[in-house]
């Protein structure tokens, strides 16, 4: 029969890779499948901590909870880096009430990030429907005193979602500010998924200089029953949100390490963001990116590896409305004596990995490695890899690297009560922490 199936293709992987990594990396792939260590961490910061808002007692929670873990998988130098973080409360009244034809019907809906409460009692008031920032900026009259309603989904047409959430979430981000213009008092939007239930999904938005307006989103069932009414003739809804924003408070990322052994000062990080919003668990974003980072280190150390460059498993604070932490730690980068030399960060879900993105002049250099991550479902290397908790990095010369996995089911959960621990598959969420531990590896020990 000659040799068998699996030696073929480790000896195929070792050759074809033109390097001598392929048994190490076959280690690495073999005891993560076995223990499926990431979904354990996983489990555990969703169970034991849960929800992670910046600034909440669940996120500072989160901070105690990772420095003890890295403790506890022999990581050394565990420590936090300080950041200031907003304090956004999202209140006990959250609801709407569509009014059309003397009939009256709930609408599934949740305060966005960052929006300011309505006045005691709620706003009532007409509807006026708008698909884009420069319609409602153009409103003019017609806007003055209205609920202006976002209704532009994402484009279905599009293969890549995270491309389709590009080409909407301006709505939910800058809505107020454009409805604002035409005097509105209150925006609504239609939630950032592709999913046809009824769970409204959060996020960010921003505010500019003036008023201000309370923002909510729809669940896109009651999108559609609002967008089928206005067709109808004249609706009113009525708003009640009760959220407000607090005074900053100290949060911080917490970061630990397996020193190099050859080149120390030489840094390769690898994270995810720690904070969540506050109506799921934040499992996929970014519970997963958390675990799968811890893992990545836990093979390598569980192993007995030694890497030639320090690997730095770094958790990041306030991703989801602020970026602080990521400043701070880039900020803090900028003046220590040592060089980032890569960053690798999961921020797209824990699904089954198809690609990294990489920085353009580490292109080359990665696309060297494929063969040894196309059995771990990693089939291109493609320009980008600056996600946004090491983009801050990107300007001292760090080479960016972003986990890009299969993306269909991401934003089904995104932001959302949807985003739980029975959404991540194990299997999936750990061929993700071994592409990490495989690219981190290859960088530690081959370099740029």
């Amino acid at each position: 029969m000659g040799l068998l199936p699996g030696l073929v293709a480790l000896v195929s992987l070792s050759v074809s890779a033109g390097s001598d990594q392929g048994p190490t990396l076959e280690k690495l792939r073999s005891q993560g499948l076995t223990d499926l260590g990431a979904f354990s961490l996983l489990s555990e910061l969703t169970a034991q901590v849960g929800p992670r808002l910046s600034g909440s007692p669940g996120a500072a929670k989160a901070v105690l909870w990772t420095e003890t873990k890295m403790k506890t998988l022999g990581l050394t130098d565990v420590h936090q880096v300080p950041c200031t973080v907003p304090r956004w409360v999202r209140g006990d009244k959250e609801s709407g009430w569509l009014s059309h034809l003397g009939r009256r019907s709930k609408l599934n809906l949740c305060a966005l990030g960052g929006s300011v409460a309505t006045p005691k009692g709620g706003v009532t008031a007409e509807v006026v429907e708008v698909r884009s920032l420069a319609e409602a900026e153009k409103l003019g009259v017609r806007g003055k005193g209205k609920i202006v309603f976002f209704n532009r989904g994402f484009d279905p047409k599009l293969s890549n979602t995270f491309e389709a959430y590009g080409g909407a979430v301006d709505q939910r981000v800058g809505g107020a500010m454009a409805a604002t213009q035409s005097g509105a008092v209150a925006v609504l939007v239609r939630s950032m998924t592709l999913a046809k239930d009824d769970e409204p999904h959060t996020g960010a938005m921003r505010y500019g200089e003036g008023r201000k307006i309370p923002a909510a989103a729809l669940g896109i069932q009651s999108a559609d029953r609002l967008s089928a009414a206005l067709k109808k003739g004249r609706v009113k809804v009525r708003l009640e949100l009760s959220c407000k924003t607090l005074p900053d408070v100290p949060s911080a990322s917490v970061a630990g390490e397996i020193r190099g052994s050859v080149n120390p000062e030489s840094v390769i990080v690898l994270g995810g963001h720690l904070d969540s919003w506050d109506l799921g668990v934040g499992a996929h974003d970014d519970g997963s990116g958390i675990a799968q980072a811890l893992e990545a280190l836990r093979l390598i150390k569980k192993l007995g590896l030694k890497p030639k460059r320090t690997l730095r498993a770094v958790a990041f604070m306030n991703e989801e409305n602020g970026l602080r932490g990521a400043l701070a730690y880039a900020a803090r980068a900028k003046t220590a004596r040592e060089q980032h030399t890569a960053a690798i960060e999961s921020d797209s879900g824990g699904f089954m990995p198809r690609a990294f993105g990489a920085s353009p002049f580490a292109l080359e250099r990665a696309r060297q490695w494929l063969p040894h991550l196309e059995n771990l479902g990693i089939t291109r290397i493609t320009e980008g890899g600056g996600d946004a908790d090491i983009a801050p990095l990107g300007p001292l010369g760090t080479a960016l690297f972003s986990l890009e996995p299969e993306n269909q089911r991401y934003f089904d959960y995104h932001h959302s009560r949807n985003d739980t621990l029975d959404k991540v598959n194990p299997r999936e969420l750990e061929f993700g922490a071994i592409a990490m531990a495989t690219l981190a590896w290859l960088l530690s020990e081959e370099g740029l």
